[in-house]
């Protein structure tokens, strides 16, 4: 298993697709049912397949994760080759980037970006991210930091 298994409500919504796929894998709704009912090995390796499929395919679309700690903010723009990272780190230590407002002060702020090709398979990183609390952003947050990075770029030449 590369990712993790469906949920049950998550199996419930693609009920027809896992219908198709293991049509396509010749289980047909009898076999499927007696294979149920035997608890069968076989039933556990088809759904983490599907579930494999489904989540492989969902994580091709995702382009822009966010993490947000306490002391800074990581956003991600998942290119096809490379994944690029903004991060913006707070030197004060009471300032607490998970609650809102919070006041910020011109040079309190760490601006950095990075650039770095894909170890793994792409949508394997991007799992991870997603398994170490990342959440999906729009591409106007990625564009946000951004601008703040170029910004901030522009006044350290100054």
């Amino acid at each position: 298993m590369k990712y993790r298994i469906l949920s049950d409500i998550e199996l419930k919504e693609l009920e027809n697709d896992f219908k198709h796929f293991l049509i396509a894998n010749s289980v047909y709704d009898d076999e499927w049912k007696k294979l149920n009912q035997d608890k069968d090995k076989r039933v556990k390796e088809l759904i983490e397949k599907f579930s494999d499929i489904v989540v492989e395919k969902a994580l091709a679309n995702v382009k822009f994760l966010e993490f947000v700690a306490k002391d800074s903010i990581s956003t991600f723009f998942c290119s096809k080759n490379e994944m690029i990272l903004i991060g913006i780190e707070c030197k004060r230590k009471e300032i607490d980037f998970t609650k809102q407002p919070f006041d910020l002060i011109k040079g309190d702020l760490i601006i950095y970006k990075t650039v770095k090709p894909y170890k793994k398979k792409r949508e394997e990183e991007i799992f991870e991210l997603l398994e170490s609390g990342c959440s999906l952003i729009q591409e106007e947050q990625f564009k946000r930091m951004d601008m703040a990075y170029n910004l901030s770029q522009q006044s350290t030449q100054n």
